[in-house]
């Protein structure tokens, strides 16, 4: 063979490289998806183990007549029915409305002092030292702590009566209208630093010479918060909303029990309160359990409400 001939052959084999070899990689797929299934497994054992079991569980005894501790028979949907003629039902449910029209203060009242904490307010860092130590706090002790405070004798009237305010120093938690509002109160207290420190981590997102080039065109405190501050942080807005909305019917129990018991009479009795005690100290599980799952399906309901709408405003893009 010549050397031309040789040098032709060369070149043709450099001008039509072999097709490259396609190497597998399912192996390396199905080891990447067998990862991720043995890190994924732990938590969804414990998700049915603690929430899927006993909620079946739920449902089935809601169906069953007991009392005590004894055997049950099935009753079919004699607990539902009968939850109807129930007053004591038909006002828990009334006072969770009541309850959840408060969503408003808890969303904004946590985003305001954010704000004031990003952009350094007079006060700021004591503000942000201790933002988050009523979050930090038993629930129990919290109501404990509020029981005297809110007492006919207690701090808040002695100081009303002090600065003139004698008319306003009324029995907080003893009267049939301030006593869930009151109720309230505490809660947000006790919980509102997990807003405030959800709001800060999505002010950090924001670059400050946006706020600083509001500042500068004139724009007031308020009209930062709403034409600047809220349109940038849509989704964490929406984050916090969906989770005070599913949560705040859930987070009430041990404030209950501590400051009111479900009293005056009905005026703080919520579903969660409602189903301790029918379950617990009546020992009706069959219609505690009914309650249970009706207090289920209207969280469910109000979550999945705000989670397309809050979510659907969250992650839309700003003109």
């Amino acid at each position: 063979m010549s050397i031309s001939t040789a040098s032709a052959a060369d070149s043709a084999v450099a001008t039509n490289p072999p097709p490259p070899v396609r190497r597998n990689r399912r192996p390396r797929h199905a080891r990447e998806w067998w990862l991720g299934a043995l890190l994924v497994l732990p938590g969804m054992a414990l998700a049915v183990t603690f929430k899927l079991v006993p909620l079946i569980r739920g449902v089935i005894t809601s169906f069953e007549s007991s009392s005590g501790f004894g055997d049950s028979s099935f009753a079919g949907w004699d607990n539902y029915t009968r939850m109807f003629d129930d007053p004591v039902v038909l006002a828990s449910f009334r006072n969770a409305l009541l309850v959840v029209a408060t969503l408003p203060v808890w969303i904004v009242l946590p985003l305001v002092l954010a704000v004031l904490i990003h952009q350094r307010a007079p006060g700021w860092k004591f503000f942000r030292a201790v933002y988050f130590v009523p979050y930090t706090i038993a629930p129990i002790v919290v109501g404990i702590m509020f029981r005297q405070i809110l007492s006919p004798d207690g701090p808040i009237n002695a100081l009303l009566r002090a600065v003139g305010l004698e008319p306003l120093a009324i029995e907080w938690l003893n009267g049939q209208n301030s006593a869930l509002f009151s109720l309230v109160a505490v809660a947000l207290w006790s919980f509102f630093g997990l807003g405030v420190m959800t709001y800060l981590a999505g002010l950090a997102t924001i670059p400050e010479e946006v706020l600083e080039a509001a500042y500068l065109d004139g724009a007031n405190f308020w009209r930062r918060l709403f034409s600047v501050v809220v349109p940038m942080l849509r989704p964490t807005v929406a984050y916090w909303s969906v989770l005070c909305a599913s949560g705040v019917l859930i987070w009430l129990f041990p404030l209950i029990y501590a400051l009111t018991q479900g009293g005056p009479g009905n005026a703080t009795m919520l579903p969660e309160y409602l189903v301790f005690l029918t379950t617990f100290q009546f020992l009706d599980r069959g219609y505690g359990s009914a309650i249970g799952i009706a207090l289920f399906v209207f969280v469910a309901v109000l979550s999945i409400f705000s989670v397309r709408h809050m979510f659907k405003e969250g992650t839309r893009k700003p003109r």
